[in-house]
């Protein structure tokens, strides 16, 4: 864990866990791990100043009114990626357990799984994934803890009582058998068409009432035409305003307790669109959080 959390004293922490676990040398590090530095360089184009207002939230926050700290990037030694993930979930207990929300920046969905286990302590929590693929894998190439695999361990977590997977539609690595797993045991899964078909606000209207949400973010789970800097391009999926009415759906109905964005690599994004897409909905989940509004009235 990094030493300047120590006397960690925000509402909010940001940091980067760049490194999920590989299904090959030649796949480690990969271009997800750059996220969290090219996050940070787009700063000045997510955010002009500190006093500028969100226009979609209804009683104009600004940043200066909220405590968040920039955490840095949970550091990994020797290339061991079993005590990086151990670090990220020491640190999102920690957190926490200092009553400041996590938000983590990936490195690929391996990265989920250390996030939701450090969770623990919590109890009772709804995982809000978005995302273009099922991730229910087992394991693949002998990896249980890889990027195809975090909901199937999230559903092993005692702690996590009910999984929300919102914009599906894309092949990925599942196959008939991990869709009849996720829906035997119950997750409810939202695909980009029906969404479509029926707006966004038939998932809401689905969610627990005072739920502890957590979201996942894989990036993947927007349309490429305007968050274009991922690595698994699926066209057909959430635009922007399909994402914010999700936040201020989850606000509405419960408390949204931390976000951990993966997948999203700078190498492929044009002129620093996702990286501002990405920034700014970090920025919605923190004015939604800590603005002390009423909830959004649907």
């Amino acid at each position: 864990m990094q030493t300047n959390w120590e006397h960690l004293d925000a509402q909010a922490v940001v940091f980067g866990a760049p490194f999920g676990k590989p299904y090959g040398k030649a796949k480690f590090p990969n271009e997800q791990s750059n996220a969290p530095w090219a996050l940070r360089a787009a700063s000045d184009r997510i955010l002009v100043e500190d006093q500028a207002i969100d226009m979609d939230i209804d009683n104009f926050i600004t940043l200066s009114q909220i405590n968040v700290v920039d955490g840095g990037d949970i550091p990994i030694k020797n290339g061991d990626v079993n005590h990086h993930y151990q670090s990220i979930e020491d640190a999102v207990r920690f957190a926490l357990r200092k009553g400041a929300m996590p938000i983590s920046i990936g490195g690929d969905d391996g990265i989920t799984n250390p996030i939701l286990r450090g969770l623990n302590e919590l109890g009772n929590i709804t995982v809000i994934q978005i995302d273009a693929h099922l991730d229910w894998r087992e394991e693949r190439f002998g990896e249980r803890d890889g990027y195809s695999s975090p909901m199937r361990r999230a559903s092993e977590l005692p702690h996590v009582s009910d999984i929300h997977q919102v914009g599906i539609r894309s092949l990925g690595s599942a196959r008939k058998t991990e869709l009849s797993d996720a829906l035997n045991w119950g997750a409810k899964i939202y695909t980009s068409r029906d969404i479509k078909r029926h707006g966004i606000s038939s998932v809401v209207e689905s969610l627990p009432e005072n739920g502890k949400f957590f979201i996942s973010f894989d990036v993947d789970g927007l349309d490429p035409s305007i968050l274009p800097g991922t690595t698994a391009l699926a066209p057909g999926g959430l635009d922007w305003w399909d994402l914010d009415e999700l936040l201020k759906g989850l606000n509405h109905k419960g408390e949204i307790i931390g976000l951990n964005v993966v997948e999203l690599a700078p190498a492929n994004d044009i002129n620093q669109l996702s990286m501002i897409v990405v920034g700014r909905t970090i920025l919605k989940v923190l004015f939604l959080a800590f603005g002390g509004q009423e909830p959004h009235q649907l």
